[in-house]
């Protein structure tokens, strides 16, 4: 498994923690806005690890939610990483894929905002990985590669500016609480085994209710 992110400190932490726990874990300091480095950044991964045959789309930009003091800084760098990102890396590693002949998977990670009125680049990028997350999956099929994505809601992770020790009460979502990352892990690990292989092209919304009973933040 490779992990990959901007901050080495927080890599080498969470290899070691893995690590610990009998995985096989390494990292790449890699930020995923800046596009041109995917091809530079794969082949570092291909040789730690050799062929890759799971590509999970996970980082994340959230970037300024005003609608009058959005900058056009704020909307590019929120859809270089969530929507640019996404597609160019899974142009690069389905490609790898077919040419070793694995069927692999692909897994989107997206938002309970793919459902929502959508005003914010955050919230406009949600929905282009869900529509990608679709279209991606048709486009893969005839290979043997499945797509699919999840979409979760409030989760306890620093994202949602939750830190160890704080209460995961959410009550203005239906559950009443925020999501664990656990939930979303287990989640991803189903959609990327064999149990998912029917599972096509479809984003799972593990939110809670926030997005598809509720527009409510």
């Amino acid at each position: 498994m490779i992990i990959t992110g901007r901050n080495e400190k927080r890599l080498k932490d969470a290899c070691e923690e893995l690590n610990a726990d009998a995985l096989r874990v390494d990292y790449i300091v890699w930020d995923h806005s800046e596009i041109e480095g995917i091809s530079e950044h794969l082949d570092k991964a291909f040789q730690k690890f050799g062929p890759i045959d799971i590509l999970v789309n996970n980082a994340g930009y959230h970037g300024n939610q005003d609608f009058f003091t959005v900058t056009e800084k704020d909307y590019d760098n929120t859809f270089d990483v969530n929507v640019k990102n996404v597609f160019f890396l899974s142009q690069k590693l389905s490609q790898h894929m077919i040419a070793h002949k694995l069927q692999g998977n692909i897994l989107n990670i997206s938002s309970a905002s793919a459902m929502k009125p959508a005003w914010s680049p955050y919230e406009i990028s949600k929905w282009a990985c869900r529509g990608f997350t679709r279209g991606l999956a048709r486009e893969l099929a005839p290979y043997g590669i499945t797509v699919n994505g999840i979409a979760p809601g409030p989760t306890a992770t620093r994202m949602s500016h939750w830190q160890e020790g704080d209460s995961i009460t959410w009550p203005s979502i239906p559950k009443g609480r925020m999501a664990l990352p656990e939930e979303i892990g287990n989640l991803a690990a189903y959609l990327c085994s064999d149990l998912g292989r029917m599972i096509l092209g479809e984003t799972v919304f593990c939110d809670g209710g926030s997005g598809t009973l509720t527009v409510n933040k």
